[in-house]
């Protein structure tokens, strides 16, 4: 009788009775590997119900242990939390709040705002003696020749300073080398000997330099003369007067010694107002007197501002006191000859006497009020915000 299929009928139950041959020995068939019972376990209740129960108790419990896991910020380390997972226990741990506020003092402020304070009042100045040239109350010669004396000292003084400088370095660099020569037990080495070579180099280039801009600009001021002529004074007082104020809301205010002729948007603007001013002047003198009494002020000027403020504050507070003396001297006599007055010498007294209010009231005003802002401030920083590269210099770079 042939053998059933899997198609027709299944196989039987395997009887105890069955295995056994006539040799009394157990003989399995390989058809009998299908039917073998699988390993009973404990608990088993034939259709492996409680078995695939039990195995799905001990996966939850092994998915909530893996829960239970500390989670981690950390994107290359496999855990069981989605992608966009948000701790709310350690969410706000790392918070910060205007972490790099610095509190202002009243003071200190004060003093810092002395640099716009003058720049501010270097510039009425400038005003002042242009209005005067304008109406011809002021000479424009004498503009120029006490403008150009003050420049020679400034430079006299800055030579100085520079030199000074530059022999405390030569000293430093002499026992720093004389210190480690003894170190390597070479003797005391030769002490460094200061450049005066290179320092008369200098002071022969600057005084080249002031030669080549005095000639340019006596060349140039018959052509700036006639720049504008074509052009309203209405429109020439607005340019000049938005020139002025992009140079004093642009300057550079934390400039360091190290800056020489500040070429920068703020020095330009002012230049190019000066050029503009000039082209109203009717001579050529006027023009040339003014162009270079601009260079002097917005150029040279600021230069010489920034090495007194880093020689000495006495001389700073003192350069602050006649710059605001002299503006308001300037716009008090201004003021008094527009009005017809017969002694503008008064009129320039109140002028000072006003501007030292101004000046007071405006330095310790705008510290007040920006020490009362810093409550308003409200910067928040926490592990959300994108990570900063640290950008190192070459120099550091090549240091390594």
């Amino acid at each position: 009788m042939p053998s059933p299929t899997d198609d027709e009928t299944p196989f039987p139950a395997l009887s105890h009775a069955a295995t056994f041959s006539v040799f009394g020995r157990s003989h399995l068939s390989p058809q009998d590997a299908h039917l073998s019972p699988p390993r009973r376990a404990r608990g088993f209740d034939g259709d492996g119900t409680s078995e695939m129960r039990r195995l799905g108790g001990y996966t939850e419990r092994s998915r909530s242990r893996r829960r239970k896991r500390a989670w981690k910020k950390l994107m290359w380390v496999k855990q069981s939390f989605p992608d966009n997972y948000t701790d709310q226990a350690t969410f706000l741990e790392n918070l910060q709040r205007n972490p790099r506020l610095k509190p202002y003092d009243f003071w200190p402020l004060v003093a810092d705002s002395t640099v716009i304070l003058q720049h501010v009042c270097s510039v009425t100045i400038f005003i002042v003696c242009f209005v005067g040239i304008y109406h011809e109350r002021v000479s424009p010669v004498s503009v120029v020749s006490w403008s150009s004396f003050a420049t020679f000292v400034g430079w006299i003084l800055w030579e100085r300073w520079v030199s000074e400088e530059e022999d405390k370095e030569d000293e430093a660099n002499a026992a720093a080398a004389a210190t480690s020569s003894e170190a390597l037990g070479g003797g005391s080495g030769e002490p460094l000997v200061p450049l005066d070579e290179s320092r008369t180099h200098q002071r022969l280039g600057t005084i080249k330099s002031a030669l080549l801009i005095w000639s340019t600009l006596l060349g140039l001021s018959p052509i700036l003369r006639s720049l504008t002529e074509s052009t309203s004074s209405d429109s020439i007082w607005a340019i000049s007067f938005w020139l002025l104020a992009i140079n004093i809301f642009f300057f550079d205010y934390s400039g360091g010694v190290g800056a020489k002729f500040p070429a920068s948007l703020s020095t330009n603007a002012a230049l190019m107002a000066s050029t503009v001013l000039a082209s109203r002047l009717p001579s050529t003198g006027q023009v040339f007197s003014l162009t270079l009494f601009s260079i002097e002020v917005f150029g040279l000027f600021p230069v010489f501002r920034r090495h007194i403020r880093h020689r000495s504050w006495r001389y700073h507070v003192l350069q602050t006191v006649v710059l605001v003396l002299g503006a308001g001297l300037g716009v008090g006599m201004v003021v008094g000859a527009v009005q017809g007055r017969r002694w503008p010498w008064k009129s320039g007294i109140v002028g000072m006497i006003l501007s030292v209010v101004i000046a007071a009231l405006a330095t310790g005003g705008c510290s007040w009020w920006l020490i009362g802002l810093q409550k308003y401030k409200n910067e928040i920083r926490g592990p959300w915000d994108p990570a900063r590269p640290i950008i190192m210099s070459r120099t550091r770079w090549n240091d390594r």
